[in-house]
Parts: structure tokens; C-alpha cells; sequence
């Protein structure tokens, strides 16, 4: 999604399922998630310096194995994140992703860098401040990017975002590609009229 505004995020990397990433993550849920949130504590310390833990070594300019060597004996804190939602690119397309979203609350003395290789221009915004640039057409805002904005929008407050991250029950979201006559596409959610004739 090169040149769309979009959350911190990244892969699962097979480190993020070995001996490094077990001994650094706390997590007191399914182990067989650890790898997900591995993965999503690692990318939100590469990408823009924001660190899940205590006592943990300046990672700036780390990856991989050196953000889990800087953080060793669980204290990297897996049990912060609220896993929200799981959505799939749909099918058609050249490359696809299966994404889980998290949210999670960080200090506000927390200050994102770019590390002009990944992430160029990182900001703090408000949801509705997102939506609105999206809308008067200054930024790209990707479908996922754009329904978890929406989401956030409807929470009073943040304490109100992670309950409601809490309370979910994160589903498979695969949206579907439609091509008109015109050879235009759009993309239907599920629950859009033309979804279930879309195919699967």
C-alpha cells in the first residue's frame, strides 16, 4: 500500500515463532498467538520506535533479533495489545495478506520516527482528523485502514476504544473484488449488496 497512510504493522517472521521471541514476549494467552504478537511488538519497534516493556536497550535503528536481545526475560509486554480484528486481502490480487489488527495504549511522551526506508512521514492523529483527510482527498486511506478509523471514531474515548477492543471477538474479514463492464473495480465487505453473488 505504498503512498497510503496506514498503522505500524509488518510480517511474521520466523523468528518471531523461535527460542529469542518466546524468552522476550510476555504473553499469558494461546502460545500459538505468541507469534503474532511477537511480530507486532518487533514491527512497532522498528518501525517507529515505540516500545512495549520496561527496563529494555534503545532499539533505534534495531530489528529482529536485536530488539529481542534487547529485551530479555518477557520483558517485551505482549498482554498490552487488544487483538481487534483479522482481515484477509481479497482474492485476485498479486499479493495477499492475512493482518490482525491490535490496539493498544502508549505514553504520550511516545514521539514516532521515520526510518525513511519503511515509514516517511509518521504522525499522530485523532481518528476523526484521519477520516477527514481521507475524505477531502489528502490522503489514501486503504479500506481496512479506513474501517478501523471508523471504529475508533465511535469510542468516546480511548479508555472506551480498548473496551471495546477487549469485548470483540475478532472475525475473518475477506473482502471481495467486483469489475464492472467498464473494467472499473470496487471493493464489497461483507454485508454489501452483490457480496455473496461476488463469489469466494
Amino acid at each position: 500500500m505504498g503512498g497510503a497512510r496506514v498503522f505500524p504493522g509488518g510480517a511474521v517472521d520466523t523468528i518471531d515463532s523461535g527460542p529469542q521471541a518466546a524468552a522476550a514476549v510476555r504473553w499469558s494467552g494461546d502460545r500459538a498467538e505468541l507469534p503474532w504478537r511477537a511480530a507486532a511488538l518487533r514491527e512497532l519497534a522498528e518501525e517507529v520506535g515505540i516500545v512495549l516493556g520496561e527496563g529494555i536497550a534503545d532499539v533505534t535503528g534495531r530489528s529482529g533479533a536485536d530488539i529481542y536481545a534487547a529485551a530479555p526475560d518477557g520483558s517485551l509486554d505482549a498482554d498490552r495489545l487488544q487483538y481487534w480484528s483479522n482481515w484477509v486481502t481479497p482474492r485476485g490480487l498479486p499479493k495477499r495478506f492475512d493482518t490482525r489488527f491490535y490496539v493498544v495504549e502508549v505514553g504520550t511522551e511516545v514521539v514516532a520516527r521515520s526510518d525513511r526506508l519503511e515509514v516517511y512521514d509518521p504522525v499522530w492523529v485523532t481518528p476523526r482528523s484521519a477520516l477527514a483527510a481521507a475524505d477531502a482527498g489528502s490522503w489514501i486511506v486503504e479500506a481496512p485502514t479506513r474501517a478501523h478509523l471508523e471504529m475508533l471514531v465511535q469510542a468516546i474515548d480511548l479508555d472506551g476504544a480498548l473496551r471495546a477492543a477487549a469485548l470483540a471477538i475478532p472475525v475473518r474479514i475477506e473482502p471481495r473484488l467486483v469489475v464492472d463492464d467498464t473494467g472499473s473495480w470496487s471493493v464489497l465487505m461483507p454485508g454489501d449488496p452483490g457480496f455473496d453473488e461476488a463469489g469466494s
